[in-house]
């Protein structure tokens, strides 16, 4: 018997956590060693260096990372070594998605040294049954290697972002531990959402307006209900302000009410579609009040107990044996007429980006059915949060609800009134529960998170009425009310816009919003997620110095593109290098120009009255020295090795400030030399320089569309003033912008000291103008279309560039260019084209006529 025992071959399978590897063995029997990994066993290591990026051509690099056994996992990893001499094949059985693929891959290229020949199968289970994990070791497959790349490509360019961005953060935003500072390639965005919803809501200015009604009866009733005042004369009540809501109350006493007009409409509602990772994280914080980060681990745990399928999931499928379930248990439990004659099919909504779910997937749902809530021994949260699965899962095969919306119009009636006055008032029946039997949802029409439904005519109670029906009228409403602004995001309908907006994937919200959390960037307030300083500090550098990097648009067409490695198989490298050449392009456009040295010379003289120094002082192992940094700065200066920064003269600005006793005029003297001061600390912009600039800014038009000018014009509105950094940023601005002013030389003559380098006149096309004008006879345009994200629209691209050369004067040479293209493609739409270009003088030299076609 022992003989017979030890011939049996034994195979090693490798799960992520010793929980499921405890259930899993359970499944398999004796044949199998089950052995967890812990999560990843490798990484990239955390110093610089981690990835060797090559040049290969114009334009392309390779990237390869140089992984190291992770912090902790070196016994975990002899401890699998060890297992392999024991078995005659292995399984990986990680995660089903990216990050388990990745895992599978890592696991295989560390142990195939000690396993020599021995196969490696991949296997993958959507959730943890016997049924699941048996069907899946039956029929292993490969490792899928553009989902790995497809990781791998993330890992990288989230590494390349934080290492190569976070020290600029460090070495430009001045606030308490700010080494702690850093940016990350969807966190960016995600509290750049949180920054500008907040400055929405900064900007927003309440109004007072009156709710206006009245509390009604039919005759002979006790009961009462309440109509809303929905028109006068026909058109929505605007009510303003306390004297007219009571000249209306007024005019309304005496009236009679009369009934005019009974509507009722029957409406369905159907079943929402079961959990995906990112629904469930929303549904969770708004039902339970469970954070996104509580939200997985909960889930992950119901998961490795074979309570649910695995919850990182943006698929809505349903598997057809959980349908057949499904409904066994939906005609069991409720009965028949509570299943559909046919049975509910979701489709997922493909975000901003264009990405649609993976449907080879499932959506999150209870592993069986028949486990209702109240027969589960979990703890108090883990039961809430399988409560909200199963209801979701079982609703959503059930059959519509069935409703009545009954509606009543009402008209006030008096001899002499001067306005018509409608008042409505509506209510809801049930007639057939449907799916409402398990989910209890409002019936009242669902409003967005951060609206408020106080407008609406919905009543718990109507009285049965019929047409021309007299109503006693109780008493006469008016509610005074304010306007709502934006809200701030709360955690839920954070991720509700990051998936919208394509940015980032599910699976990661938690972590990210975390994040923001431990960065102390934002912080949870009632429900809500409020930015804090030091994020608005980052948001403002990072938009400030690299907006066409950290946006919505530039993040989501990544994620699309690193989602193509994955499903279109787009080598890893290719994706990478295209994003690496803008990255580098953004990360260049950080550089601070060089301050005039004239501003430098102004401060080393008035920094040459000073003859007490104070005593150097040391931090730490740092010493701070004024007279030595001064002294310092000069050699610097004088030797002409490196360049002066704006930095150095902040700080020398701010000596100047310092010892402004010993310097003789010291503030008139700064003005003087444009490096006036507020509050003692930071240099400032000459207030009249900047509302000169301002001025010139609504003549040209438009430019508030941009919202770092639309920040920069609030905060000089505010008193707040620009630094000279600001400043530069905004001549620059508008002196680029004037082209097509006639005092544009005066203008550029007046900021040209403050912009590096000047206004340089560009050889512009004088026939712009003629090209703009052929468009004037297209009448049929070709439909717009969508390239991934972006929508190329050539009648709005032609306004676009025509306001543009309005408010400039001039178009860049690739504008200018595409301008023509698109001129070639409209040729035989614009009347006399020939004749026109002729008569213009039109070229339409180094123009592609291929891609004309």
């Amino acid at each position: 018997m022992k003989n017979c025992a030890s011939s049996v071959e034994k195979k090693l399978l490798i799960v992520e956590s010793p929980a499921k590897a405890k259930t899993i063995g359970k499944y398999l029997g004796p044949e199998f060693i089950v052995k967890s990994s812990v999560g990843h066993i490798r990484d990239l290591p955390k110093e610089s260096g981690a990835i060797a990026i090559k040049e290969v051509g114009s334009d392309s690099w390779t990237f390869e990372p140089k992984y190291e056994i992770s912090d902790g996992k070196t016994k975990v990893v002899n401890e699998l070594k060890s297992s392999l001499k024991d078995v005659s094949s292995v399984y990986l059985a990680s995660d089903p998605d990216r990050e388990g693929e990745a895992i599978a891959w890592h696991l295989k290229e560390v142990l195939s040294s000690n396993a020599k020949t021995k196969p490696f199968y991949r296997v993958s289970y959507n959730e943890i049954t016997k049924s699941a994990v048996l069907k899946a070791v039956a029929e292993p497959r490969d490792i899928d290697m553009p989902r790995v790349d497809a990781q791998q490509a993330r890992r990288i360019l989230d590494r390349l972002v934080g290492y190569k961005v976070s020290p600029l953060l460090w070495k430009n935003i001045n606030c308490p531990n700010n080494r702690s500072l850093s940016a990350g390639r969807v966190q960016s965005v995600a509290l750049r959402l949180l920054v500008e919803r907040q400055r929405e809501i900064d900007a927003f200015k309440s109004e007072k307006y009156f709710l206006m009604g009245v509390e009604a009866r039919k005759a002979g009733d006790s009961k009462t209900f309440v109509a809303k005042l929905s028109r006068i004369d026909g058109e929505k009540p605007q009510v303003k302000s306390r004297e007219e809501a009571n000249t209306i109350i007024l005019e309304l006493s005496d009236v009679t009410l009369e009934v005019t007009d009974l509507k009722v409409q029957p409406k369905t509602r159907h079943a929402l579609p079961p959990f995906t990772t990112s629904t469930l994280q929303q549904a969770a914080s708004s039902v339970l009040g469970f954070s996104p980060g509580k939200t997985m681990k909960l889930a992950q745990s119901l998961y490795e107990h074979g309570h649910i399928t695995y919850m990182r999931s943006d698929s809505v499928n349903v598997s057809e044996q959980a349908r057949a379930s499904a409904k066994a248990f939906i005609e069991k439990a409720f009965g028949s007429e509570y299943y559909p004659e046919t049975p509910n099919f979701f489709k997922a909504k493909a975000s901003k980006g264009g990405v649609q779910a993976q449907e080879a997937h499932e959506a999150i749902r209870p592993t069986h059915v028949e486990s209702v809530p109240k027969n589960l021994s979990l703890d108090a949260s883990e039961m809430k949060l399988y409560d909200l699965i199963w209801r979701r899962f079982v609703a959503s095969q059930m059959a519509d609800a069935k409703t009545t919306v009954s509606t009543i119009s009402i008209a006030a009636r008096k001899a002499l009134l001067k306005h018509d006055y409608l008042f409505t008032a509506s209510a809801t029946t049930i007639d057939f529960e449907g799916f409402l039997k398990v989910m209890k949802l409002s019936l009242k029409k669902k409003k967005a998170e951060e609206e408020e439904d106080e407008d609406g005519d919905e009543v718990a109670y109507l009285p049965r009425v019929s047409l021309a029906e007299q109503l006693e009228a109780v008493r006469w409403l008016a509610d005074e009310k304010e306007t709502k602004g934006p809200s701030h995001y709360s955690e839920a309908s954070l991720i509700k816009a990051l998936e919208e907006n394509g940015v980032g994937r599910p699976s990661t919200y938690a972590a990210t919003i975390e994040t923001l959390k431990l960065r102390e960037y934002a912080k949870t307030e009632k429900k809500k997620l409020i930015p804090l300083e030091r994020g608005i500090l980052v948001c403002d550098w990072l938009v400030k110095k690299m907006d066409s990097f950290f946006n919505v648009g530039f993040t989501a067409d990544m994620e699309a593109k690193l989602d193509k490695v994955e499903e279109e198989g787009v080598p890893m490298n290719r994706m990478l290098s295209d994003f690496y050449k803008q990255f580098l392009s953004s990360l260049g456009g950080t550089v601070e120009p060089a301050p005039d040295r004239e501003k430098f010379e102004s401060v080393f003289e008035m920094l040459s009255e000073v003859k007490e120094w104070k005593s150097p002082k040391k931090v730490g192992k740092r010493v701070y020295d004024d007279k030595a940094f001064v002294e310092s700065v000069k050699e610097q200066a004088n030797s002409g090795e490196r360049p002066l920064s704006a930095r150095q003269l902040e700080f020398l600005v701010r000596m100047v400030i310092a010892y402004a006793a010993q310097i003789e005029n010291a503030q008139q003297r700064l003005k003087e030399a444009g490096l006036a001061a507020n509050s003692g600390t930071v240099p400032k912009a000459d207030e009249e320089l900047c509302r000169y600039c301002f001025e010139i800014m609504d003549r040209i038009g438009g430019m508030e569309a941009n919202d770092f000018m639309k920040s920069l014009r609030l905060q000089f509105d505010r008193g707040k003033g620009l630094s000279m950094k600001q400043f530069t940023i905004l001549a620059k601005a508008v002196g680029e912008n004037a082209g097509a002013l006639e005092d544009v030389d005066e203008i550029h003559a007046k900021l040209s000291e403050f912009v590096e380098g000047g206004f340089t006149k560009r050889n512009i096309d004088t026939s712009i103008r003629d090209v703009i004008k052929l468009f004037d006879g297209v009448t049929e345009w070709r439909p717009a279309v969508r390239k991934g994200k972006r929508v190329y629209d050539d009648e709005i691209f032609v306004k676009s560039i025509s306001e543009q050369f309005t408010r400039r004067g001039q178009l860049s040479a690739r504008q200018a260019m595409a301008l023509k293209r698109l001129a070639l493609v409209y040729r035989k739409n614009i009347p006399d084209f020939d004749a026109k270009v002729k008569a213009a003088g039109i070229s339409f030299d180094g123009v592609d006529l291929h891609e004309a076609e």
